[in-house]
């Protein structure tokens, strides 16, 4: 019901459509009907004035014995019964030199006051008046009141207005019928179209049999409808695979978190362990490379057999290599748990190549190859740890006596750049690696050159030790190297560490 009172209301299209024709209708009756009064008045007029021109003609005749046998009296009765019929307002005789010879005026009428007003109501009409012999024997002054054409007018006017009244009606009635038959269905698909609006997708859409604009709209809104429950579907589908994904994505941060923790939990497990073990390891290798140097030394006396020297030496060797694996895993260990603790001084670069240089020398002169140190002078001290930077530089000379050939060059260099840093090279012209092999080599107990490796026991941990001992320093590891064409490894260490900076800071 609130829909279908909705359409009658002063702003609906069949209102105004009827509203608008019923205004047509009633200005064109208004016009029309002012039209014909006005034609109908005009032709009573003019009958009226025919009919007077021809009563003051046939009048003035009568009157013409009358004035010629001077029967003034005669004029006067005539005059009287003239103006008793008819719309005479009134009648006047005058003689040839103007003296008023007769008069009669109905209800105080005034001639002279009529053609002072220019009054409309009343027409005036003069006639001579001419005796038998042609002569002019007086003047025959005739008005006539409009009143009764006016009564006449105004009453056709309203008969036509009444009709006009009507016809205006019976159109309002027509047209709105009319309007109605054509508007319904109209005012059907525009409530459904509201209902749509509103979001009630499962309203019916009123279709019509024509092919005409509604029934087109009809389709376009149903079309509408349906893409748009289509659309509902879509979001619903939407929204449960939304909450699914919600429910799959939580499930798998919380195992996500679960198995986060239990690898936190095993590494730190794992780096106890190596801890652990390390410490419990280190003390009976102690024990075994301090009786084995004694045995070397023959601290004792001799040994006897020559195959006991031998012997002695491979457990020296043997042990040694196990205490610098041990070691290796034990920084590791403390680095990755965060326990490195740097003893920070002071260091000359210079000095610390010098004597790493003294360390290698043995294995350098052994594969003839050549070691070549280029330091920058006035190279400022390192704010850092000393052992640290001893044990970055063995390792990286150590990786690059190992993997360059024998006559090979190997280079050390250390300079500072524009920017404040301390660098310090490690460069060879070996076997160099592929971009494969570098990033295998900064992985733990991984090679870059497997069958190199072989032949030059290693444990795969220096160069990833190095990277994190670079780490600590908040410096950087570069690595730059070809296969085929040598390797150099760049250390770099933050402007804050160069001892003047830390000075002048």
């Amino acid at each position: 019901m609130q829909h279908k009172h909705a359409r009658f209301t002063g702003t609906s299209i069949r209102n105004r459509i009827v509203m608008t024709v019923l205004a047509t209708v009633v200005v064109v009756s208004m016009i029309s009907t002012a039209l014909s009064g006005q034609e109908h008045a005009a032709r009573l007029i003019g009958d009226l004035k025919a009919e007077s021109q021809v009563l003051t003609s046939v009048f003035g005749d009568t009157l013409a014995d009358p004035l010629w046998d001077y029967d003034y009296e005669m004029v006067q009765q005539r005059l009287e019964r003239l103006a008793a019929t008819g719309s005479i307002a009134g009648a006047r005789v005058l003689a040839i030199d103007g003296e008023k010879l007769a008069e009669v005026m109905v209800e105080g009428f005034s001639p002279d006051a009529a053609d002072a007003n220019a009054q409309g109501d009343f027409l005036g009409f003069d006639r001579e008046i001419t005796a038998e012999t042609g002569e002019a024997v007086g003047t025959l002054s005739l008005w006539v009141s409009t009143a009764g054409v006016s009564t006449e007018v105004w009453k056709a006017v309203r008969d036509d207005a009444t009709t006009a009244a009507v016809l205006a009606v019976i159109s309002a009635v027509i047209v709105f019928l009319g309007v109605n038959l054509i508007t319904d269905s109209l005012a059907r698909v525009t409530d459904a179209m509201v209902r749509i609006g509103e979001g009630d997708l499962d309203t019916l859409i009123p279709s019509g049999s024509r092919n005409d604009e509604i029934s087109r709209m009809a389709a376009a809104l149903e079309r509408l409808r349906l893409n748009g429950l289509r659309v509902e579907q879509a979001e619903r589908g939407l929204r449960r695979a939304n909450a699914y994904l919600e429910q799959r994505v939580t499930q798998r941060t919380a195992e996500v978190e679960k198995a986060r923790f239990q690898a936190e939990q095993a590494n730190r497990a794992k780096t106890e362990f190596l801890a652990n073990m390390s410490h419990d390891l280190r003390t009976p290798l102690n024990a075994i490379l301090g009786f084995s140097e004694m045995m070397r030394a023959r601290a004792f006396g001799p040994l006897g057999d020559q195959r006991y020297e031998e012997y002695v030496d491979d457990i020296h060797h043997s042990g040694s290599l196990l205490i610098a694996l041990i070691n290796d895993l034990l920084d590791i260990s403390k680095v990755e748990a965060g326990k490195y603790e740097l003893t920070e001084e002071n260091v000359d670069i210079e000095q610390v190549i010098q004597g790493c240089q003294r360390q290698v020398a043995a294995a350098v002169a052994s594969a003839s190859q050549r070691l070549c140190i280029e330091v920058a002078p006035d190279l400022p001290a390192l704010w850092g740890d000393k052992r640290v930077l001893v044990q970055i530089l063995n390792n990286l000379l150590s990786n690059a006596i190992k993997f360059t050939p024998e006559g090979g060059l190997i280079t050390v260099t250390a300079w500072s750049d524009p920017q404040g840093r301390l660098l310090l090279s490690v460069a060879d012209n070996g076997i160099g690696m592929t971009e494969e092999g570098v990033a295998k080599a900064l992985r733990p107990f991984e090679h870059a050159h497997s069958a190199r490796a072989r032949e030059h026991k290693g444990t795969g941990l220096g160069l990833h030790l190095c990277d994190n001992f670079m780490r600590l320093f908040d410096g950087s590891l570069e690595i730059a190297s070809r296969a085929g064409e040598g390797t150099t490894v760049t250390i770099a260490f933050p402007p804050e560490r160069a001892a003047g900076a830390r000075r002048s800071a």
